[in-house]
C-alpha cells in the first residue's frame, strides 16, 4: 500500500463523502429517468410522426445503443485522460444532445441526438462510481457504491411522474420532459466542477505531487470541522504462509 492509498484509507465516512455519494447518486437518478422516460414518449411520437413498428422499436432501442458504446469507452478514456474529465465530458454531451432531441422534427434526427446522449448516460454511468469510490476507505466502499445504485429507482420513478403528468398534458409535453431532463444535468454539471481528480488515478499516472494535493486540501476539510485523523499507517503486502515441507520416511 501506498502513502497516498493509506491516507484515503485512514479518512473516516464524513460530510464530504455524503457530498461525493449526492453528486454520484443524482447522476444515476438522471441517467435513470432518461432511459425510462423514453417509454412514455414513444406513443406520442408514433402518432405525431406516423411510425412504423420497426422505426418505433429502433427509436427505443436508440439510447441503450449509444449507453453500449459509452459505458465500452468510458474505461479505457478514464484510464488515458482520467476519470474527472471523463465524467464532466459524458454530462456535458449528454445534456447538449438530449437539448437537440427536443428541437428536432423527424425520427431519424432523433435516433442520432438520441444514440449521442446514450453515450453521454452509458460514459457517466459506468465511470462514475469507481471514480468516486476511489475516495472512499476500503471499510464504506461496498456501502457506498450500493447507496449509489439505490438512486437508479428514484430516476425511474421521476419518469414516471413525467410522463403520467406532463406528456400527455401539453401539445409538445415530450419535449417540454426531454428539456426537464436536461437542465437539472447542467446543473449537475456546475455542482461536479469543483470534484478533484482522484488521487489514485493520478499516484498511477506518476502524478503523485498532484495527489498529494487533493489529499491535502480533504484533509484539510475534516482538520476544519475538527476531526482528528489518525496516523497514517503503509503496510506491506502480506505473503502467503507456506506450509511446512515434511520430510519422507
Amino acid at each position: 500500500m501506498s502513502m497516498i492509498s493509506a491516507r484515503i484509507e485512514r479518512l473516516p465516512f464524513a460530510r464530504f463523502h455524503v457530498h461525493l455519494l449526492l453528486m454520484g447518486g443524482l447522476g444515476y437518478l438522471f441517467d435513470a429517468m432518461d432511459a425510462a422516460v423514453l417509454a412514455f414518449i414513444l406513443p406520442v411520437l408514433r402518432t405525431a410522426w406516423g411510425l412504423t413498428n420497426v422505426e418505433t422499436g429502433v427509436l427505443g432501442s436508440s439510447t441503450f445503443v449509444g449507453y453500449l458504446f459509452g459505458a465500452l469507452l468510458a474505461g479505457m478514456l478514464g484510464d488515458l485522460i482520467g476519470r474527472r474529465a471523463v465524467m464532466m465530458s459524458a454530462l456535458a454531451l449528454y445534456s447538449a444532445a438530449s437539448l437537440v432531441s427536443a428541437a428536432v422534427d423527424s425520427w431519424p434526427a432523433f435516433f442520432a441526438a438520441r444514440v449521442v446522449a446514450g453515450m453521454g448516460t452509458g460514459a457517466e454511468s459506468a465511470i462514475i462510481a469507481p471514480y468516486l469510490a476511489e475516495f472512499v476507505a476500503r471499510r464504506y466502499r461496498g456501502a457506498f457504491t450500493g447507496a449509489l445504485a439505490d438512486f437508479f429507482s428514484f430516476g425511474f420513478v421521476a419518469a414516471a411522474l413525467l410522463g403520467y403528468f406532463i406528456v400527455p398534458a401539453y401539445e409538445n409535453g415530450w419535449r417540454i420532459v426531454l428539456v426537464i431532463t436536461a437542465i437539472p444535468v447542467v446543473m449537475l454539471l456546475w455542482w461536479r466542477r469543483s470534484l478533484p481528480e482522484s488521487p489514485r488515478w493520478l499516484e498511477s499516472r506518476g502524478r503523485a505531487k498532484e495527489a498529494e494535493e487533493v489529499l491535502d486540501r480533504i484533509e484539510a476539510g475534516f482538520a476544519r470541522e475538527g476531526r482528528a485523523l489518525p496516523p497514517a499507517v503503509v503496510r506491506s503486502p502480506s505473503r502467503p504462509r507456506r506450509s511446512p515441507r515434511r520430510e519422507p520416511c
